[in-house]
């Protein structure tokens, strides 16, 4: 039997059946009462992948999910494809080829089946592109060898575990930072009344302004995620002019204990340029860049703030020493991805991206080698669209 190849790859093959063929293995399965019966029986999206990944059979569930009532809609599609993954045509092989796809759970639990024939549990973070808006899922994926009419199949499974992954990631926000913060500011409150000496009084009230105003900061910051997942943040656009964006951030990690060894420097060296925006929403984002920045930085390491304008854009950049492994690399931006590796992190990035990309009109991009170390872009065009 004839099957397609594309021209490159940097995980999976590339090979698939054609349309045809896919259809003739799809309206024999069809046919197979028992294999359907026990399909409709899983609570979740599952699927029946042939020998190259190609979905050939699949219950009501996975309609749902891929978002189409036509049954034929899908012939020869991957589960990356049918799902709309925005990298699933990163390369001519589709689904399963591309660099982002090495650290896709669902792609090595697809492959490691396949090649052993044995069975596989995988959690996967796949960002879908649902018309035109770019949305963020955590699944848990199995996946099983099936021998079914003399061939070999794949069982695919999928479980949605964002809302999971979203609690694990306050609960750490609020459990450990927020607390933290409230932690310190309880502390210099209850010494504040024992200081004597007006001067040292002076700083400690300073450091309590400094503690509460991070605080409501953490609080604000999470809410207004959480609104924005669910397409409802309503950006406040007004005139602002990019040294007091600076400003803003310098002043909201001036005493941070991530800035203990002043690390972050702010350049304000170019024109100070006027432009659209809300205020609040982008000094957030670009703060959780810096912070990112600072966290990952020694401190013997600087951190660089600074702006620019480029034709009807204007850019912030964070800059740093540090330079980000390849595999972290493909997957940053994904919600609840943490280069960290403590549960329940991960929201600081994929929240500047959406913020940045879905509600204030810009674009947020990063470029990370030995050569020019690590830099975070956010563009923003002079005149936004309200």
């Amino acid at each position: 039997m004839e099957v397609d190849a594309g021209s490159r790859t940097f995980f999976d093959s590339p090979e698939r059946l054609p349309d045809e063929a896919v259809l003739q293995e799809i309206l024999k399965l069809k046919q197979n009462g028992l294999m359907n019966q026990l399909l409709e029986g899983f609570p979740e999206l599952t699927v029946l992948l042939n020998e190259y990944r190609q979905i050939v059979a699949f219950n009501s569930h996975a309609l749902s999910a891929f978002r189409t009532e036509d049954y034929f809609a899908i012939v020869g599609k991957r589960v990356g494809e049918a799902i709309n993954c925005i990298h699933n045509n990163a390369y001519e092989g589709g689904c399963g080829t591309s660099q982002f796809c090495r650290e896709c759970g669902a792609a090595r639990a697809i492959k490691s089946t396949i090649d052993n024939q044995s069975n596989n549990a995988q959690e996967c973070r796949i960002t879908a592109d649902l018309d035109g808006c770019e949305v963020s899922f955590d699944f848990r994926v199995h996946t099983q060898p099936i021998y079914l009419e003399n061939k070999n199949y794949t069982l695919f499974t999928v479980q949605d575990i964002s809302h999971e992954k979203r609690r694990d990631a306050l609960e750490k926000i609020f459990f450990h930072d927020v607390l933290n913060t409230a932690g310190a500011l309880k502390g210099l409150t209850e010494i504040l009344p024992e200081i004597e000496n007006e001067n040292e009084r002076e700083e400690i009230i300073k450091a309590i302004y400094t503690s509460s105003k991070q605080l409501v900061h953490e609080i604000s910051s999470q809410r207004e995620l959480r609104v924005a997942e669910d397409g409802d943040l309503e950006p406040n656009f007004n005139s602002a002019y990019s040294f007091e964006i600076l400003k803003s951030v310098k002043e909201l990690y001036s005493n941070h204990s991530l800035n203990k060894f002043n690390n972050l420097i702010v350049q304000t060296s170019s024109r100070d340029e006027l432009f659209i925006t809300d205020h609040t929403l982008l000094v957030r984002s670009i703060g959780n860049l810096v912070k990112n920045a600072l966290e990952a930085s020694s401190e013997d390491q600087k951190v660089i703030l600074v702006s620019q304008l480029e034709q009807a854009n204007i850019l912030f950049h964070v800059k740093s020493e540090t330079v980000i492994p390849e595999h972290i690399q493909d997957q940053l931006f994904k919600r609840s991805f943490s280069t960290k590796q403590k549960k329940g992190r991960g929201l600081g990035l994929y929240s500047v991206k959406l913020i940045i990309e879905q509600f204030l009109n810009g674009k947020v991009t990063f470029e990370s080698n030995e050569q020019n170390k690590t830099t975070f872009t956010i563009a923003l065009p002079i005149e936004s669209k309200k």
